[in-house]
């Protein structure tokens, strides 16, 4: 079981503000990122109101893109970490399990990767000495490991290890076995991503680059044709009106889709390339900041191409 399952949302939180090296209370680092993020929407509205560009969808689209990130940092940066100690994992249980072979200690062994350069997994291991150092025995001081590690991978292969030196097997032998059992599993994840790679770049090509351009365009040459029909008496008083409202009921809804797509996308890349939806809280905020970017790019050339503007 996770260790955080069993934990409120705003202890997870703090969980992962730890694992992310930010000493700051977890209310109070959402409580800035609000404010944050509501400065830089504010900026946003201004800049527009300045250059007299009316989109206030910008400055709302700025605002949650930064609170996004900045409330979501903490956690993709503690993921980052529990996901560089899985790999590292298996060349630590090897190097442990050649260490043994020679008939080392156990804490000897602990030592030995701790000095390595496994990134954050000397750093836990550090930790687990420092309490072999206080007095705790070697199982208790292991069992540290898997608690302060939101990992499933992490906290089976501490429990295995745990129960065979408590039934007296061959410790070196068996993790052996799960060095190569977790490598394997490291290059299953790998191939995975390798492989969706394509899928990846379709899904963002398609409804992140192309599908915004295109609609951008749209927008355009609708709202050229109103001006037109309006300019040559085509179309004049309340039928002018309900066109132009129809027209901004029609861009509205562009805009509704193109945010729809953007983050149906994330949950799709985050589910089938890292086979978690959390990460797709990583994905969302780029590319609706992509597609949106993308279709007011694709107003603003159109636009001056065909003489209609935005």
């Amino acid at each position: 079981m996770s260790i955080t399952e069993t934990k409120t949302p705003l202890e997870k939180y703090a969980y992962y503000m730890l694992q992310a090296k930010l000493d700051v209370p977890p209310l109070l680092w959402i409580a800035g990122s609000f404010i944050a993020a509501l400065a830089v929407g504010l900026l946003v509205f201004a800049g527009l109101f300045i250059v007299k560009i009316s989109e206030p969808l910008l400055g709302v689209l700025a605002f949650f893109i930064v609170l996004d990130v900045m409330v979501g940092y903490p956690y993709m940066k503690g993921r980052s970490r529990i996901e560089a100690i899985e790999e590292s994992l298996p060349d630590a249980l090897k190097q442990i399990a050649d260490t043994l072979k020679t008939g080392s200690t156990y804490e000897y062994a602990l030592r030995e990767v701790a000095s390595s350069q496994y990134g954050p997994l000397s750093d836990e291991m550090k930790k687990v000495l420092r309490k072999l150092e206080e007095g705790e025995n070697f199982e208790n001081s292991l069992m540290s490991l898997s608690r302060s590690v939101d990992s499933r991978l992490v906290g089976r292969v501490i429990t295995i290890i745990v129960d065979t030196v408590r039934a007296g097997a061959q410790l070196a032998e068996i993790l052996d076995d799960i060095s190569q059992d977790v490598r394997e599993m490291n290059r299953i994840i790998a191939e995975r991503k390798s492989k969706t790679i394509l899928q990846v770049i379709f899904m963002v090509a398609a409804g992140v680059l192309v599908a915004p351009f295109i609609f951008g365009l749209v927008s355009v040459v609708i709202d050229f044709l109103i001006r037109t029909s309006g300019n040559t008496g085509a179309v004049t008083g309340a039928n002018l009106v309900a066109i132009q409202g129809a027209r901004d009921l029609i861009v509205l809804a562009i805009k509704g889709y193109i945010f729809i797509v953007a983050v149906a996308a994330s949950v799709m890349i985050g589910a089938m390339r890292d086979g978690k939806l959390s990460k797709s809280l990583l994905y969302a905020p780029l590319l609706l900041m992509l597609a949106y970017a993308v279709f007011f790019i694709s107003q603003t050339l159109v636009g001056s191409i065909v003489g209609a503007g935005i």
